[in-house]
């Protein structure tokens, strides 16, 4: 059963609400902006109100998972952020992970379902991520780049994520999930360098 739930939550993963969003303004986002099925492409080809549509449909791929089910709740997470990633539905090919993997955290943070220490619900609903989402829009502020503000917020919710957990299989997956996300956004990277990534 509980590796049923890890398919089932890849299924859930795979639902892209950016591909839907634009089918329905009767646009293909593979082929508009930068051809990222996310969230800031949805922002600069159709607009805010159908980004935040967007992004608030792929935070709950990653919440969802563990707040439904009670078995390999980071496994589960891990296969939500891979659907997102590579989605069966859309010839495995989807958006960056980023805004599913924060789905992931915040379930860990505000359900406590492993109760680890570090992980008091009082403290991350009403300090940890708040905190974490001020960051991100004061670095998306001052860069006016997402890739650095989702990046840099990621790293530093994944070493929190990564120092609540004991046992080595758990952190595997929390490393790899960094390391996932850091390399779908390899050609934002690479632009970065070269001083020619997007700006808003």
């Amino acid at each position: 059963m509980s590796y049923l739930f890890v398919a089932l939550s890849y299924l859930i993963g795979s639902i892209n609400f950016a591909y839907l969003v634009a089918k329905y303004k009767k646009l293909d986002i593979s082929s508009s902006g930068s051809g990222n099925p996310g969230t800031s492409n949805v922002m600069r080809t159709i607009g805010k109100k159908y980004a935040a549509i967007v992004l608030i449909g792929d935070v709950l791929k990653g919440f969802l998972p563990i707040f439904l089910f009670d078995e390999n709740l980071l496994l589960c997470g891990f296969a939500a952020v891979i659907g997102h990633i590579y989605p069966i539905f859309y010839k495995f090919k989807g958006g960056k992970g980023v805004a599913t993997y924060i789905g992931v955290y915040i379930a860990f943070s505000t359900l406590n379902p492993l109760s680890y220490d570090l992980f008091e619900t009082s403290y991350f609903l009403f300090l940890n991520i708040p905190v974490l989402a001020i960051f991100y829009f004061v670095v998306f502020k001052i860069s006016r780049i997402s890739a650095i503000a989702s990046l840099l917020t990621v790293f530093i919710s994944n070493l929190i994520l990564f120092t609540s957990f004991n046992v080595f299989q758990d952190r595997l997956v929390v490393f790899l999930l960094f390391w996932l996300i850091v390399f779908k956004h390899s050609e934002n990277i690479k632009r970065l360098n070269e001083g020619k990534e997007n700006k808003f």
